[in-house]
């Protein structure tokens, strides 16, 4: 449920496709929601959840990656973390735009700036905030939306970045059905498994029994269909995979 607005509904579209991305996690599903629905009556909690909803991005993305993640890393570390394992600059081809990553550098340099402020006056005005007085002022509801949507532009860049960065490799954690081509050469080997009279596909047996072994033969495939792989070209003269 989102919050009303001068008769708008307030929507953060990149957290949107976070949520679309990983539709079974009630904690993004929750996190998303409750921040558009702080919008603009309840600045302190908005601003509370824009700190809670980039940790978690930043988290999801170390988990995809197999990283190992410190207790101790604070917002601005997750962030750090999370883009070293990103390919900034990588064009839709895959290659590498030199000048498009120096403009992505400076672009996270930004970013880096945008979290600290987060940070900041989430310590300050968040309902999170430690030792704060029970007369306070509260933050304006101009500038928790100015931060809800600052936190909607940094989580629509890592998500987006993260999502592009194939080209090293699958992730440590993907849903079924992201490497069609993949569960499509595993089905035309081995038929359906028939269960009271209904089929399972074979591609996602494997990888709802074995997820594992699903994902080491996800990463041979790729290798022996890369271009710098011989069995790319004798395969391909064959008219398809052995």
């Amino acid at each position: 449920m989102t919050a009303h607005m001068d008769g708008q509904y307030f929507q953060l579209p990149a957290c949107r496709e976070l949520l679309d991305a990983y539709p079974g996690s009630r904690q993004i599903q929750e996190q998303v929601g409750a921040l558009e629905g702080a919008i603009p009556d309840q600045p302190g909690l908005a601003v509370s959840l824009c700190r809670s909803l980039i940790e978690t991005t930043c988290k999801t993305i170390l988990n995809d990656h197999g990283v190992v993640i410190e207790p101790a890393w604070n917002a601005p570390k997750l962030v750090a973390e999370s883009l070293k394992r990103l390919r900034l600059g990588q064009t839709e081809s895959g290659d590498e735009d030199t000048a498009l990553k120096r403009g992505a550098e400076q672009l996270v340099r930004g970013l880096n700036q945008i979290i600290q402020g987060i940070v900041e006056i989430r310590n300050v005005h968040g309902s999170a905030a430690h030792g704060s007085d029970a007369y306070a002022p509260l933050l304006d509801a101009q500038y928790a939306e100015v931060l809800a949507r600052a936190t909607d532009t940094t989580v629509g860049l890592l998500f987006r970045t993260h999502f592009s960065s194939t080209g090293a490799g699958p992730r440590m954690r993907f849903r079924y059905g992201e490497h069609s081509d993949f569960d499509e050469f595993i089905d035309a080997l081995y038929d359906p498994y028939v269960i009271f009279e209904t089929p399972l596909l074979a591609s996602e047996a494997l990888f709802s029994t074995d997820f594992q072994a699903y994902r080491t033969l996800l990463v041979q495939f790729r290798q022996e269909r890369s271009p710098d792989s011989p069995a790319v070209e004798e395969a391909d003269g064959s008219g398809g995979a052995a």
